[in-house]
């Protein structure tokens, strides 16, 4: 397969890689800032994006490795060493209860007491959910950056107002499940931005195998790509059940697209997948969520996963 027409690395695999790094080169004594993800095994042999065969790597590294002067047994070495820094054995890790941390992320526009930014993500204590908590803490740092560029154009717009126009952005999490086979976390995203009719709302997931350590993504969960057709089906049938909603919207939303059912999470009983407003329904109706047990999923996705899935008390 040409590189044109080669897919994209899913974007929960390429930040897992990047975050174990520390979005730097992975060769000790480098730790070079502009970074490339290389396949340890070529893409040519492989044919997968898979994380336990990517690392990152600057583009001088990059090129040394095509070249074969950094060897790929050293590549797997060092990726070994850096999953072994955010990874410890199940029994190890669970034999206690779960610690997080709740840290936020707070700051007052000193112009204006109405522009606000609260965003507060998980700092688990354990190394493999360690990963989870920069991911998401990461994603506060990139909303921050965001949100101070609006006020700051804002601000350059009306230079002599006194009081500006309410602006604020919200960040909260609700860890769905966490034990010894899954880490399932759930952000909520709400904001009002400067001259909106409304406030908006977003849900972003992280969702992570524990052994081995691995993004969990929805195309390998399911037995086959057909697949996906079944689970629009199901996903539509009880959207259509409990709420009063168009059923054009619902038939728009939930079409057999891998990406449109990306955004779900993982408790004991099963899969619940998450539609923003305006996805499958209008902006008064507000999210919608539809819940499918495992039960539900079985003839949908591969028996090692749905294995790998199901908690002990399911």
């Amino acid at each position: 397969m040409s590189r044109a027409s080669r897919p994209s690395i899913p974007a929960a695999v390429r930040r897992a890689v990047l975050v174990e790094a520390g979005h730097k080169c992975a060769i000790p004594r480098c730790g070079h800032g502009e970074v490339d993800i290389h396949h340890i095994i070529p893409w040519e042999t492989c044919g997968k994006h898979e994380y336990a065969n990517l690392i990152s790597l600057c583009p001088n590294c990059h090129r040394r490795a095509h070249k074969g002067e950094i060897d790929r047994k050293s590549l797997h070495l060092y990726k070994a060493a850096l999953v072994a820094s955010f990874q410890v054995s199940g029994e190890a890790l669970f034999s206690a209860p779960a610690v997080e941390i709740k840290r936020r992320i707070y700051e007052v526009d000193p112009a204006s007491a109405e522009c606000t930014f609260s965003f507060e993500f998980p700092d688990f204590v354990n190394p493999t959910a360690r990963i989870v908590s920069k991911n998401i803490e990461a994603w506060g740092l990139e909303l921050l950056a965001t949100f101070r560029q609006s006020q700051d154009a804002e601000h350059r717009l009306h230079p002599t107002k006194p009081d500006y126009p309410i602006s604020w952005l919200t960040g909260s999490y609700q860890v769905s499940r966490r034990d010894a086979q899954v880490i399932s976390v759930r952000y909520d995203i709400e904001q009002m931005a400067f001259g909106a009719a409304h406030r908006s709302y977003e849900t972003r997931v992280q969702n992570f195998f524990v052994d081995p350590f691995s993004p969990m993504l929805l195309e390998e969960l399911l037995a086959s790509p057909q697949a996906i057709e079944p689970l629009a089906e199901a996903v539509r049938r009880k959207l259509l059940s409990v709420g009063d909603l168009d059923p054009t919207d619902v038939e728009f939303g939930t079409a057999p697209d891998p990406d449109r059912f990306s955004r779900f999470v993982v408790d004991q009983y099963g899969l619940t997948f998450m539609f923003d407003p305006y996805e499958v329904a209008c902006y008064a109706q507000g999210p919608q969520h539809v819940s499918l047990s495992f039960e539900e999923l079985a003839e949908l996705f591969k028996r090692e996963q749905l294995y790998a899935l199901a908690s002990p008390d399911s």
